[in-house]
């Protein structure tokens, strides 16, 4: 962009604020430019100041020039020592970079300063470059930049004593100072050189410039852009005035009536979310306080709709099996009836049959008899079980035995049907009692699944929260216990003595005790209470001790300047456990962005695992720095770990391995638990399998 350049000095009265104005030390100008619109260079720092001179004996300098001076130059009303002048720069082209336009405004005024010097004799003291004043155009919201350089100039020369000769002998004149002053010639090359050096073209080719420009718009037919003298320029800003207060009473009342509209949506929500009345809804805390509460009930609803629906598909799901395990049961029963009407019909004919022979029945007659019960059965597909087998053979036994001692009349049709009704009964009462048995197993892992999901939501931010639990559990690890503070909003730690030890804010835990053990029990406190990860302050000592003790006992220090100290930590670790012959401590599992998953495809990896293997994963979550962002994102980050696990080449933690390993123990003790049922509801009678 095209931008004129200039120089202008004057008089400097208070060398310290022109010093602290120029360096932009102590408070900054209520004028400069808002952080988000200021320059920033390539490192993401925003560009304010560079000093491009400066002179460490400044202050020095300007009050030995005062004492120098004599008292009539000191009352003079524009004297000084030094001056203060300020160079216009030009704007930054769009297709520069920030670096290369500081680099090459720094280039500039060096350039400028020898110049300076060379041309009037002054030296310069001090050059700054300020990036962060100028403007934003209330209409357009465009932002304006004004890029200058303030320079500091001795314009005294020091003049050496010397000897004169006088008609009455030799005069000493002593060394004393004088100002070099500067005349219009002088001042003129000095703009010349500024605009060539700043603009690339001297005064006069820009003066010639500017005229030709003119007259071209004059050809074309323009108005010419005249002089306009101080009452219609003051007439002309009255009028921008009055414009911009008619704009600013129209945006206030815009405002007001959108503040009538938040309050009473504000108390709208804190009706809904149950907060007091007596809430100063016009307070803007307030308001948040309201909107924060009456989303977390929105979210919470939102989680308990997921909750209870995930727990619907389940008991669905059960109902479902219970629902087969029943029709199952039922044509078992049934089948078991019509074998037993089959059996009585069979002992009815067998009865009718010895009546009207009342002579021996032969084993062949009994043989003809099962073949066509079975027949019967099979023609029916009821199922013909071994208990009927090993009964009918039994029987037989018996039956031939008796023969042998020479009874006249051995057991008859009748007796053999009647043992068969009592086997039938005993294997009736086992299938209910089994029934009965595998209800109760079923619900009682109903229930179970039920409460290790309230507990995997209520350990990720429900009414326990996962590092408050993880901090109470440091702390009694440490034999310590707190008291909350409700002035000082802070608990205060303290030993079994009663002496306090550290203090632990929301965002900071503050040593008050400096021994060993004090140390170490903040460092895991910390950890705990911030995820695993920690950031020290204090003397460099003190946080180069810390950050060796965090490595030591497994906590990320995220100080970037205590990166080298953790890393030769750690590399002293390794050599130490290599020559113990033992392995070190496996690095962290590196935490990788990835979106979340469908909640069908969490609900299925949260259902194939078990109770203690779910209670890990949600640990290693934890301990992985996967903090819950809201009540009830356990789950989510407990995917996330194990996912974390699989990309970094599928290594599990051994807290993960040792709860499967209880899983299955717990499987298999259940399993021998059924056999055992089993076998305690199997008849325990003489004809047994």
């Amino acid at each position: 962009m095209a931008r004129g350049t200039s120089v202008n000095f004057k008089a400097v009265k208070n060398l310290r604020h022109e010093d602290r104005h120029n360096r932009r030390e102590g408070r900054e100008p209520r004028y400069l430019l808002p952080p988000e619109h200021r320059l920033r260079d390539s490192s993401g720092e925003i560009l304010a100041s560079v000093l491009v001179r400066n002179d460490p004996g400044l202050h020095e300098r300007y009050m030995a020039r005062l004492a120098q001076c004599s008292e009539r130059a000191k009352r003079a009303k524009a004297f000084s020592p030094f001056w203060s002048g300020v160079v216009v720069l030009p704007l930054r082209d769009p297709g520069d970079s920030v670096d290369a336009y500081r680099d090459r405004l720094t280039q500039t005024m060096l350039e400028w300063c020898q110049g300076y010097e060379m041309l009037t004799g002054h030296e310069v003291l001090q050059c700054a470059l300020h990036f962060d004043e100028g403007h934003i155009e209330e209409l357009t919201g465009e932002m304006c930049l004004n890029p200058h350089a303030h320079v500091l100039v001795d314009r005294m020369r020091e003049r050496e004593a010397h000897v004169i000769q006088t008609r009455t002998g030799e005069r000493r004149i002593p060394a004393r100072v004088s100002v070099i002053e500067l005349d219009r010639e002088t001042m003129r090359r000095v703009q010349d050189m500024t605009c060539r050096l700043v603009t690339g073209e001297s005064a006069a080719g820009r003066r010639a410039r500017v005229a030709a420009e003119r007259e071209t718009a004059r050809r074309a037919g323009l108005p010419p852009r005249g002089h306009i003298n101080h009452r219609e320029f003051r007439a002309m800003m009255q009028e921008a005035g009055r414009e911009r207060q008619r704009e600013r009473v129209k945006l206030q009342a815009r405002i007001d009536v959108l503040e009538a509209e938040l309050l009473e949506c504000s108390r709208d929500l804190a009706a809904a979310a149950g907060v007091p009345s007596s809430v100063d809804h016009t307070e803007p805390d307030n308001r948040q306080r309201v909107f924060r509460e009456a989303l977390d009930q929105v979210q919470r609803a939102q989680r308990d709709r997921t909750d209870y629906e995930a727990l619907e598909h389940r008991a669905a799901a059960l109902e479902k099996a219970a629902r087969e395990a029943w029709r199952k049961a039922q044509d078992t029963k049934s089948h078991s009836a019509l074998v037993t009407r089959a059996l009585e019909r069979a002992g009815a004919d067998a009865q009718a049959a010895e009546a009207a022979h009342p002579e021996k029945i032969t084993p062949e007659e009994i043989e003809r008899s099962r073949r066509a019960l079975e027949s019967h059965a099979r023609g029916r597909g009821i199922p013909v079980d071994e208990g009927y087998r090993s009964l009918r053979a039994a029987w037989i036994t018996e039956n031939e035995r008796e023969a042998r001692i020479g009874r006249p009349k051995p057991h008859a049709q009748q007796h053999y049907s009647a043992l068969k009704l009592a086997h039938l009964e005993l294997q009736a009462e086992r299938r209910t009692a089994q029934r009965v048995r595998a209800k109760c197993t079923r619900e009682r892992h109903v229930q179970a699944a039920r409460e290790r999901m309230r507990e995997g939501i209520a350990s990720t931010g429900g009414l326990i929260s996962g590092y408050r639990s993880a901090e109470i559990a440091a702390a009694r690890a440490c034999g310590l216990h707190y008291e909350w503070d409700a002035v000082a909003r802070c608990r205060r730690y303290r030993d079994r003595a009663g002496r306090e030890v550290f203090t632990a804010t929301r965002t900071r835990v503050e040593l008050v005790q400096h021994d060993e053990a004090a140390e170490a029990a903040a460092l895991r406190i910390a950890a705990a209470r911030f995820g695993g990860a920690v950031s020290l302050t204090g003397s460099g000592e003190f946080r180069g001790r810390m950050a060796r003790r965090a490595t030591r006992e497994g906590i990320r220090v995220v100080d970037a300047d205590l990166a080298r100290i953790v890393m030769d930590e750690q590399t002293r670790m390794a050599r130490g456990a290599q020559a113990a012959g033992t392995h070190a401590v496996p690095a962290r599992v590196p935490r990788i962005e990835r979106p979340h998953p469908s909640h069908r495809d969490l609900m299925a990896w949260w259902q194939r695992m078990g109770g203690h293997e779910r209670t890990a994963w949600l640990e290693e979550a934890v301990q992985a720095g996967r903090k819950s962002e809201h009540p009830g994102d356990g789950l989510l980050n407990a995917w996330h770990t194990m996912r974390d696990c699989e990309d970094a080449g599928g290594r599990v933690p051994q807290s993960i391995t040792e709860a499967r390993q209880q899983d299955r123990a717990m499987m298999q003790s259940d399993a021998e638990q059924d056999q055992e049922d089993e076998q305690d509801c199997s008849p325990q009678d003489d004809f047994g399998r």
